[in-house]
């Protein structure tokens, strides 16, 4: 008996992690709206019953999905963040250090294999395009509460600078790695060849210290 249940509980997850692997794919083609819980279920080689049981509705399955990716590069961001307090004895973080925390766990991930860099990139381009509404729930559910505690770092090491140009400084830092990363592959192009698409580490210190700058200058400047 216990056999049988540990080899249908075996089948159902290999069937779950199917129909997230079709979710990413069609997902990451043509976005949320060009998602069908149907489709993700004949490509996978289920029924559709087989997906509403594991998931319920197509937005709880891309949000899943989604979270699969996200919450190993989230938790490397949050142990790259301890790392930081740790290494500054209870003094306040550098710009830098709180920035290299958010960036480099997703140069990181793209950084395991070609697959993986191009997946990622589809991803990110696709948030770009999809519904605000979608885009809201993502947010909230994935990052509004780790946003928050990079939020507070950038408290901690900006004290005098106003709340509104802090959350419009670490946006605009946000914006700038993810469009980094959706159009990394014009680079070349865009270059003439000049830069190298392929080398992960430089681009993402080159953003690292894009977006430093960026966020220090902002700051520096008067609010309207």
């Amino acid at each position: 008996m216990q056999n049988t249940t540990a080899i249908l509980s075996t089948r159902s997850e290999k069937t779950r992690n199917r129909l997230l692997k079709t979710t990413e794919s069609i997902f990451a083609t043509r976005g949320f709206g060009g998602l069908t819980l149907r489709e993700v279920a004949q490509r996978s080689q289920t029924n559709l019953a087989s997906a509403h049981y594991h998931f319920g509705s197509k937005e709880a399955m891309v949000l899943e999905m989604l979270q699969s990716r996200v919450r190993p590069i989230n938790l490397r961001r949050m142990e790259y963040l301890a790392e930081a307090r740790e290494k500054s004895e209870g003094k306040p973080l550098s710009t830098r250090d709180i920035l290299r925390a958010l960036i480099l766990p997703i140069g990181e991930e793209i950084s395991k294999s070609t697959h993986t860099r191009q997946t990622l990139a589809q991803l990110v381009a696709r948030t770009f395009t999809e519904p605000a509404k979608f885009i809201q729930t993502m947010h909230r559910k994935f990052f509004g509460e780790l946003c928050e505690k990079f939020m507070d770092e950038l408290r901690k090491t900006h004290p005098e600078v106003k709340e509104q140009d802090l959350y419009w400084n670490l946006h605009l830092a946000i914006s700038s790695m993810l469009g980094a990363l959706a159009q990394h592959r014009r680079l070349k192009d865009f270059s003439k060849g000049t830069c190298d698409e392929e080398d992960t580490h430089d681009m993402i210190e080159r953003l690292i210290t894009f977006a430093t700058h960026g966020f220090e200058a902002g700051i520096s400047q008067p609010s309207v």
